[in-house]
């Protein structure tokens, strides 16, 4: 009994089978503590998922990783995949807005552009909107100094151009987020570095310049990502980790020197010294503090977003008319019932789309000359996919219509040889003005991108440091806490 007891204390349950609980189940098991992974979905993985389409292994989730502190490319090495690791093609990538396909300039990060008077920013910005943010440098630190977002921001110190043909669509397209909704601080790395330079386009063209921030370089895996899910889950098999899938947490008990993990009937379902919620904001905020929880709230992020990634037989996209796919300047008010885009007639839904065999030179070789694969995103903060409702024959009709708008060619449905659709939630970063934050209790760690922040060059450290504190919490040493913690940080 007492061996037991003993070896209950020394476990530790991981709430959460995505990349940051995994991740974390991995460093705990080799650190030769007792792991046991619980994840409500029937698959691992979370928001790296893959379909299989008229014969090809296509991601139809998080599809590439930043490069940047190196962080990425070190798990990867330590678990056999830096060979796996492949490069985007150079080809750049768009922006649609005002009714116009451009290129995207180069930034350092958020749609900033680290050079204003190049060619690709003065193209998209028109003349005077170059010279506008041209002159930002020259301006006082003082103006927009006291800006709560983004979006005011960026319009005080380099104009509305700016704000409505790059930073928007690149916030609306990556962080499913309007810039009036966020922080400077949501985008890892530019907070400090406007602070530090009293730039932006200083701070952007450091953020370029920089391995170690945001808005650098981009890679992903010769298999697509889920080699990175089907990695980890083979090292916690290896080390002897339980892994459970399809059991849905319904409340954590403290009980005694343990935390009980219980189903929504009550059950006990495992036990544990400490507890790594690798989970959303909401679910984590149910199981520790449920009296502050709405009892109909539904777990998983309230904001979502739909893939679809279409396989089409069209000689005509091998030329790659938008690069490696583009950003769409549009934004869905849900509260008003509006819809701005670039054509108010007639907008275009989807909020990106990706070229992804005209970006991944391996995938074009397997898919062949003629081949090609688009995937579009749909869905931003505070609405729905636009795509959710529809069923499979009308999804498939308004991707094809996007696609044909931002790509500049007419798409048919006969060259379409497969289709998948995935929807995933999105925390999305801390919403400027709110600022809801979990406390966890002793021997409970938090974990993920609302915690560490967005994309995996954050969430590998986030969840690296959360093994650490529960790793503290069950050697004896003092319990952990990650204490307040507030959604969207940085890295």
């Amino acid at each position: 009994m007492n061996g037991d007891v003993r070896q209950e204390r020394s476990r530790v349950v991981v709430i959460g089978g995505g990349v940051s609980g995994l991740i974390a189940a991995r460093d705990l098991a080799r650190a030769g503590v007792p792991v046991e992974v619980l994840e409500r979905e029937p698959d691992l993985g979370g928001r790296i998922a893959q379909a299989r389409i008229a014969g090809l292994t296509i991601d139809v989730g998080a599809e590439a990783f930043a490069t940047r502190g190196g962080t990425v490319e070190e798990l990867l090495r330590e678990i056999g995949l830096a060979s796996e690791i492949t490069t985007p093609a150079a080809l750049g990538s768009w922006v649609i807005a005002d009714d116009r396909a451009m290129p995207l300039p180069a930034a350092g990060a958020g749609g900033i552009p680290s050079d204003p008077l190049s060619r690709t920013s003065s193209t998209a910005l028109g003349v005077l909107g170059a010279l506008r943010a041209a002159v930002e440098p020259l301006l006082p630190a003082r103006v927009g100094a006291t800006s709560e977002t983004l979006a005011d921001l960026v319009r005080a110190r380099l104009g509305a151009r700016v704000l409505d043909r790059l930073v928007r669509p690149v916030s609306l397209g990556v962080y499913s987020t309007a810039p009036e909704r966020m922080p400077i601080d949501a985008i890892p790395g530019l907070g400090a570095a406007f602070r530090r330079r009293g730039s932006l386009v200083s701070a952007a063209r450091d953020l370029r310049d920089s391995r170690t921030a945001a808005g650098g370089a981009v890679a992903g895996l010769q298999g697509g990502m889920g080699s990175l899910v089907q990695r980890l889950r083979a090292e916690l098999d290896r080390l002897g980790a339980q892994i459970r899938t399809g059991v849905e947490v319904g409340a954590l008990e403290r009980d005694g020197d343990a935390w009980s993990v219980r189903d929504r009937t009550g059950s006990e379902i495992s036990r544990g010294g400490a507890v790594v919620l690798a989970v959303d904001e909401r679910t984590a905020s149910r199981l520790v503090e449920p009296s502050t929880a709405p009892a109909d709230a539904p777990d998983g992020e309230s904001d979502r977003v739909e893939v679809i990634a279409l396989v089409l037989d069209d000689g005509r996209l091998t030329r790659a008319p938008r690069g490696t796919g583009a950003l769409v300047a549009q934004e869905r008010d849900a509260h008003r019932g509006s819809t701005h885009s670039t054509t108010a007639d007639d907008p275009i839904r989807a909020k990106a789309l990706t070229h992804a065999s005209a970006k991944w030179p391996v995938l074009a070789r397997r898919a062949g000359q003629d081949r090609q694969v688009i995937r579009l995103s749909y869905g931003r903060a505070g609405s729905a996919p636009e795509t959710e409702a529809l069923d499979d024959a009308a999804a498939m009709h308004q991707a094809l219509a996007d696609a044909s708008r931002i790509m500049g060619i007419t798409l048919h449905a006969a060259s379409v040889r497969g289709m998948a659709r995935k929807v995933w939630g999105v925390s999305g970063p801390i919403v400027a003005g709110e600022g809801p934050h979990v406390s966890a209790p002793p021997g409970v760690v938090l974990a993920g991108d609302w915690v560490s922040g967005t994309g995996l060059a954050s969430v590998i450290p986030g969840a690296r440091d959360a093994a650490r504190l529960a790793l503290r919490a069950v050697s004896g040493s003092n319990p952990a806490s990650t204490g307040p913690v507030t959604t969207g940080g940085s890295s």
